[in-house]
């Protein structure tokens, strides 16, 4: 990952396209000090579970700033929010959706052996498991939500 990110932030610099170094500047100095972090020196590797951790901080932090930006009545921040957010989410793997999210769910319930609200952190826990990074943990657990009675 660290070495698409920084294939992609020098061909942004060279296409003179500053939107975009912004974001990438910014993503790699967060992955650079997740690096700092663990131990492993700024010119460290990390893992790519750690690496996709620093990416989804990323993203949900401007989804979080979208959303503050609405309710404040500044859509002209929130939009720019919007557009670091898309410049970030190549870096993610792509995210369960719809069916797919929801035969996801089914199948962690029926592994799990949930049977009632208060055995969702199971449910959660296989999810994780079985499909780490390309579960939206808001979606899934109101999906699990809905579906445990």
């Amino acid at each position: 990952m660290l070495t698409r990110l920084l294939a992609d932030l020098k061909t942004a610099m060279l296409a003179k396209d500053a939107p975009r170094t912004q974001v990438l500047r910014m993503a790699l100095s967060a992955y650079r000090n997740e690096a700092v972090a663990k131990g492993l020196g700024p010119q460290g590797t990390l893992e790519a579970g750690d690496a996709l951790a620093v990416f989804k901080r990323l993203v949900k932090s401007r989804e979080d700033s979208v959303a503050q930006f609405e309710k404040v009545g500044q859509p002209d921040r929130a939009a720019q929010e919007r557009s670091e957010i898309e410049l970030l989410k190549p870096y993610l793997p792509a995210m369960l959706e719809g069916p797919a999210l929801e035969a996801a769910v089914q199948a962690a319930i029926t592994q799990s052996g949930a049977k009632a609200k208060k055995d969702m952190g199971l449910v959660m826990k296989a999810l994780q498991a079985a499909h780490g990074g390309a579960i939206d943990g808001k979606a899934a657990s109101a999906l699990v939500q809905s579906l445990l009675t």
